[in-house]
């Protein structure tokens, strides 16, 4: 089993870059997440936070995922996402 948290839906793509843009979906201040098989996950993916000119300097690997509140999905990490996600 694994735990996944659930991100919005991708939208038009950012013009600039093409990648998607996606946030965590929160239902009354709390993040919408479920318990799923692992054998339904099919892939992982890099996500990149998303921050206006400078990024915050306590932003670190161990916790940007909980600071960030929106990131873009790297479809350009590898042939199988470009294809997949594009």
């Amino acid at each position: 089993l694994a735990y996944v948290e659930w991100f919005s839906p991708f939208r038009v793509p950012n013009r600039d870059h093409g990648l998607h843009k996606v946030s965590r979906i929160i239902k009354n201040r709390e993040h919408i997440a479920s318990i799923i098989p692992i054998s339904n996950i099919c892939c992982s993916t890099h996500l990149i936070p998303h921050f206006g000119p400078v990024a915050p300097r306590e932003w670190t690997s161990s916790n940007v995922l909980d600071e960030c509140s929106s990131f873009y999905v790297n479809t350009y990490i590898d042939r199988y996402s470009f294809v997949t996600l594009r």
